[in-house]
C-alpha cells in the first residue's frame, strides 16, 4: 500500500498531528528535556488520539526520519571506531542472548497474568520491532493484536523512561570517544541524503526490515571508513527526524484499537516494565563484566527500537557506534532467528508437558 493511499481523507488528521506536534516539541525543548522533538510530539499526538481527535503521521515520516538519522550515525564509523567495535563482539553476543532470555521470561509472566496463550505473548515480548514480530506472529497462528499493543506500549515507555533516567538519575554519562566535526556542504549533503533515501526505499520494497535506517548507515559508514569526507547534518534536520519519529509513535495510539483491547493493556504495561528493569540489570552486569560505560550499555540493551535507541544515544552524545552495533546485531538475530528459536522452544515445551 502506498504512503499516499487515501491521502485526501487523511490530510486533516495529518495537519492536526503536525499542528499538535510542533508546539509540543518547542515546549519540551524549552523545558530542556532529553530528545524533546520526539518525546513532546509523541505524547501530544498520542494523548489527542486517545481522546478521540484523529491523528495521522505524514506520508514517509518514518522513512525521512530514519534516513536523516542513519546518515548522521554513519559519520561516527571511522576506522579506529570500527576496530574498537570488533573488540566488543563478545559483549554484543552476550547482550543478544540476554534479550531472548528476558523476552522468554516476560512471555511466561504475561501469559500467566493475562490469560493470553504463550504463542502470542512470546512474540509480544521479544524486542524485535512491532511490524516484524506481528508478521511472525501471524505466520505461526498467534494473535496479532496483543503483539501490536505490547510493542507499542513498551517502545513508548522506553523512549520516555530511559532518556529521563539517564539525564536526571545521576548516572554518569561518558561522552563518546569520537564525535564527527565536519563542515556543512550542501552540494554533498543533498545528493547524499537523496541517495540514502533511494537505497532505503529499494531495500524496504525488497522486505529488508529498517532499510531506511540501515542502508544510509551502511552506505555512509563505507564512505567514512574509506576516508571520504562527507558533510555535517544540520541540527535542525536532526530535530526534524525526531519530530517524524514522535508523530509516527503517537499516531499508533488509535482510540478504537486501544479501547478494544483495554483489558490487555495493564498486563502489557506490567510486562513492559519487567522487561525494561531486567534489561537494565543485564546492562549493569555487562558493563561490569566487559568494563563498558553503564549509560551506554543501558541504551544498548534497552528493549526499544533500533531507530529510537540510536537517536537517544545521538541526542545524549554517548557511545553512538556501540549502541548501533548492539542493536543492529540484535535486530539481525531477532528478525532472522526468532522463528527458529520459537519453534525450538515450542517443541521443548511440548516434550516437557507430555
Amino acid at each position: 500500500m502506498s504512503e499516499f493511499t487515501n491521502f485526501r481523507e487523511r490530510l486533516p488528521a495529518i495537519l492536526r498531528a503536525i499542528a499538535a506536534g510542533i508546539p509540543a516539541g518547542y515546549l519540551f525543548d524549552y523545558l530542556d528535556t532529553p530528545i524533546p522533538w520526539m518525546i513532546g510530539p509523541m505524547i501530544a499526538v498520542a494523548a489527542l488520539n486517545l481522546m478521540g481527535v484523529a491523528m495521522h503521521s505524514p506520508p514517509y515520516a518514518r522513512h525521512m526520519g530514519q534516513v536523516i538519522l542513519g546518515s548522521v550515525v554513519s559519520l561516527y564509523f571511522t576506522p579506529p571506531v570500527v576496530a574498537a567495535l570488533a573488540g566488543n563482539f563478545v559483549a554484543i553476543l552476550a547482550a543478544t542472548v540476554a534479550v531472548f532470555i528476558i523476552g522468554a521470561l516476560g512471555a511466561v509472566i504475561l501469559s500467566r497474568v493475562s490469560g493470553v496463550e504463550r504463542k502470542s505473548t512470546f512474540f509480544a515480548s521479544i524486542p524485535g520491532g512491532a511490524m516484524a514480530m506481528a508478521v511472525l506472529a501471524e505466520r505461526y497462528g498467534a494473535q496479532i493484536a496483543p503483539v501490536a499493543v505490547a510493542h507499542s506500549l513498551r517502545v513508548s515507555i522506553v523512549v520516555i523512561v530511559i532518556p529521563f533516567a539517564l539525564t536526571y538519575g545521576g548516572i554518569p554519562l561518558e561522552a563518546a570517544a569520537y564525535r564527527p566535526d565536519l563542515p556543512l556542504v550542501l552540494s554533498i549533503l543533498v545528493p547524499w541524503l537523496a541517495f540514502g533515501f533511494l537505497l532505503g526505499e529499494v531495500s524496504e520494497r525488497l522486505r529488508f526490515h529498517n532499510g531506511c535506517l540501515l542502508m544510509p548507515i551502511f552506505f555512509g559508514a563505507a564512505l567514512t571508513v574509506s576516508g571520504i569526507e562527507l558533510s555535517a547534518v544540520p541540527h535542525g534536520l536532526i530535530d526534524f527526524a525526531q519530530l517524524m519519529f514522535g508523530l509516527v509513535l503517537g499516531a499508533r495510539y488509535e482510540r478504537a484499537f486501544f479501547a478494544r483491547y483495554r483489558l490487555f493493556i495493564p498486563f502489557a504495561l506490567l510486562n513492559s516494565f519487567f522487561i525494561l528493569i531486567a534489561s537494565v540489570a543485564a546492562a549493569a552486569v555487562l558493563a561490569w563484566a566487559f568494563e563498558l560505560p553503564i549509560a551506554t550499555m543501558i541504551i544498548a540493551t534497552a528493549p526499544g527500537g533500533l531507530a529510537e535507541m540510536t537517536i537517544t544515544a545521538q541526542a545524549l552524545k554517548i557511545g553512538v557506534p556501540l549502541v548501533v552495533a548492539f542493536h543492529l546485531f540484535r535486530v539481525i538475530v531477532v528478525n532472522m532467528g526468532t522463528q527458529y528459536i520459537y519453534a525450538c522452544a515450542a517443541w521443548m515445551w511440548k516434550r516437557w508437558r507430555s
